[in-house]
């Protein structure tokens, strides 16, 4: 419910109260018991409030019938979702994937849009607004909708086909890739701002950034990463949302390598990182080397960051403390990316003639140079290299390796 009232002030709202009601069985025709819409509408008239968000998804029918009661616009939790997403989608990939899910979302709910607005007479604006067409045009609206849907779905589809070249031509610049996922609000843009120097929007408010953002990590050895800001994860996403982001999620499924942000000042950041896990799962990504980041650690006491760090370094083991907004902690999350991002790779030893240092230069570029020794016939060199590419290397193998 706290997590609800976020939501609703990063769409736009204020939040006047919040309710709770424990029932046996959810009522099929309001969702809630008609003892509780009665104290509702009572608060109602008394003008307390003129919008009701339920923090579950509502049917058709009880969305119809709580407003009807009620004479209020009632969303439900995916609604909110989807507002947000709609107020944040900046570039034409994110308003393409956020009016495909509010378009699939609204549908099967047309009966009820025009119900109401007959009801309050006709069209409104604001968060949640439907417009008022008439109930005889319902049909030829679903027609225009289904239409849309399917053009959006081929426009998302050239998008995922774009992503895929882009992918294929990270793939030949030999460089591994890797994802930043974790709940909303976590700090994964100001943490790909502070290695990168992306300048995304960071903003300390829930779904700050819709559109992932790609750049070049140089590790402290000299090899580079391709590290993706990927949308943030919530409790219930919308399944409208994960399938119109399919694009944008296949980021997290074809990397190489998953680094998780973790909020280590939020009170809730073990139901956070749960969640997480449930949607990395479903992109069966669960099991990609992963390197897990315990961010914040500024905002929290000497005690409670002990207590903190040491709960999720029993379920994390080897997770990095940080401060991405006070540079702390960097140089052990590089580090920890740099080892696991190396994905299949050989060590190799090498030879290379003094004058043909652009062979040292490029094994650092790809691959790892973890100590050198200068001899006779050049500099002798140990180091690894994906297994892909260290055949490149063969030539320059000391003692008959490479």
């Amino acid at each position: 419910m706290t997590e609800l009232g976020d939501l609703s002030r990063t769409a736009g709202m204020e939040v006047v109260g919040s309710d709770v009601q424990r029932r046996s069985e959810v009522d099929p025709a309001h969702f809630i018991g008609m003892g509780k819409v009665d104290s509702l509408r009572d608060l109602k008239l008394e003008g307390e409030f003129d919008l009701v968000v339920c923090n579950e998804d509502l049917s058709p029918r009880q969305q119809r019938n709580l407003e009807l009661t009620l004479k209020a616009r009632v969303l439900d939790r995916t609604e909110i979702i989807l507002e947000i997403f709609a107020q944040h989608a900046r570039t034409h990939e994110g308003r393409l994937q956020v009016e495909a899910a509010r378009l699939h979302h609204l549908l099967p709910r047309l009966i009820g849009a025009y119900a109401y607005d007959r009801q309050v007479g006709g069209r409104r604006g604001g968060v949640g607004a439907r417009g008022g067409f008439g109930e005889q045009q319902i049909e030829v609206e679903r027609r225009r909708i289904r239409k849309r849907i399917r053009d959006l779905d081929r426009e998302i589809e050239q998008v995922r086909t774009q992503r895929h070249q882009q992918r294929t031509g990270r793939r030949r610049a030999e460089l591994e890739t890797a994802a930043i996922v974790g709940y909303t609000n976590a700090g994964k843009s100001t943490l790909l701002n502070v290695l990168t120097g992306a300048g995304v929007r960071a903003e300390q408010r829930l779904f700050a950034t819709l559109d992932p953002t790609t750049r070049k990590l140089e590790l402290p050895a000299g090899r580079g990463v391709l590290l993706t800001d990927t949308v943030g994860f919530i409790q219930k996403l919308p399944t409208d949302l994960v399938a119109a982001f399919r694009a944008t999620l296949e980021e997290v499924t074809e990397a190489d390598l998953v680094v998780q942000v973790l909020d280590l000042s939020s009170a809730a950041v073990e139901e956070q990182a749960a969640t997480v896990d449930r949607v990395l799962a479903d992109l069966d990504a669960a099991d990609k080397p992963r390197v897990v980041a315990l961010n914040k650690v500024d905002l929290l006491g000497p005690a409670s960051r002990r207590r903190a760090i040491g709960a999720l370094t029993q379920r994390y083991p080897g997770a990095v403390a940080i401060s991405a907004t006070n540079r702390a902690g960097l140089g052990e999350l590089l580090t920890a990316i740099d080892h696991a991002s190396r994905g299949d790779s050989v060590p190799i030893e090498i030879l290379v003639p003094y004058g043909r240092e652009g062979v040292l230069a490029e094994l650092r570029k790809i691959g790892g140079v973890e100590r050198t020794e200068y001899v006779e016939g050049g500099t002798l060199a140990w180091g690894w290299a994906p297994r892909s590419a260290a055949g490149r290397f063969r030539s320059f193998a000391a003692s008959g390796k490479a």
